[in-house]
């Protein structure tokens, strides 16, 4: 009876320190974008996305460092939502099949507004510890 109970505590334990540590990453290349001119090709636009299913936390890390999102994860795909310290939205949409578009609406110094949106895909990768 001790071997079974010690057996069922090791396997919690592992089962435990496997799940403490979920972080899923999203890492999104946009070959294609389009603006008020047309559609361009562009083969170097990437972001990467991370969500701590712990924390309940998402990111997205840029050449500028990293900044916190908002994520919504609903049935048919997902969604990042940052907003700028200058009032600017970018919004990443994420589907099922992994294809995405990535929206943003900047707001110049100026005040005016540069409207874009990306298209691509997306490789998600799950980290457990």
């Amino acid at each position: 009876m001790k071997l079974i109970v010690y057996i069922f505590t090791i396997i919690f334990i592992i089962n435990f320190s496997v799940s403490a540590l979920a972080i899923e990453t999203y890492q999104c290349k946009y070959p294609t974008y389009s603006d008020k001119e047309g559609n361009h090709k562009d083969n170097n636009f990437n972001l990467t996305f991370t969500f701590d299913k712990n924390t309940g936390k998402a990111y997205i890390i840029g050449n500028n460092g990293n900044a916190e999102v908002i994520y919504i994860n609903k049935k048919m795909g997902k969604a990042f939502i940052e907003i700028t310290d200058s009032g600017s939205v970018m919004t990443t949409t994420i589907n099922k099949k992994m294809n995405s578009v990535h929206s943003r609406n900047s707001i110049m110094f100026t005040g005016d507004l540069i409207p874009s949106q990306y298209y691509g895909s997306c490789i998600k990768k799950t980290l457990n510890h």
